[in-house]
């Protein structure tokens, strides 16, 4: 697009930008619900067959960053962080939904879970930067049109001449066809 602006001639190139949030902290905490819930058949799947939490959480790791890096929504990343790890604590640690705090392994499988999901929105945010393109803006002068010595006019009768819409516009150019 070129674009003229007080005499100087700028080329702008915009390739695209894009968006640092695809969505809000209550809309991402909402989709975020239901990946955790969807991430805990996967997580289910690890405990029974590892016959351990840590692969569990492991997986349950992979699915809040793999959500925040998605959503690059630092906020709804940490309300689905905390939402696996009620999930996490309710039906693998204590059975049948049952919410307790074991003091320091639940404050490890609450630290993994939120680290992992900042991580991956904060992996999100520098991937979408690293894809936005900037704008790139090239000035060139505009060529100066010189008037010969006899037909100078003083300042003020100048003035008054550009300042009139019939003067002020440059006559155009003749152009010839692109073969």
């Amino acid at each position: 697009m070129l674009i003229r602006s007080g005499g100087v001639l700028m080329v702008v190139f915009r390739r695209g930008l894009v968006r640092r949030s695809v969505a809000g902290p209550a809309t991402s905490s909402a989709v975020g619900f239901f990946a955790v819930v969807a991430g805990m058949v996967p997580t289910a799947v690890a405990v029974w067959w590892s016959g351990g939490q840590v692969a569990g959480l492991v997986v349950l790791c992979l699915v809040a960053g793999g959500y925040g890096f998605a959503v690059r929504n630092a906020t709804g990343a940490l309300v689905t962080a905390v939402l696996g790890w009620m999930l996490f604590n309710g039906f693998v640690v204590h059975s049948h939904g049952d919410l307790g705090w074991n003091g320091s392994g639940d404050t490890v499988r609450l630290a993994a879970l939120t680290g992992a999901a900042l991580l991956g929105a904060l992996l999100g945010n520098v991937r979408a930067t690293r894809l936005e393109r900037p704008v790139v803006v090239e000035t060139t002068p505009a060529p100066r049109v010189e008037q010969p010595a006899g037909d100078r006019q003083p300042r003020e009768e100048l003035a008054k001449s550009a300042s009139s819409p019939e003067v002020a516009v440059p006559p155009a150019r003749a152009s010839r066809p692109v073969a």
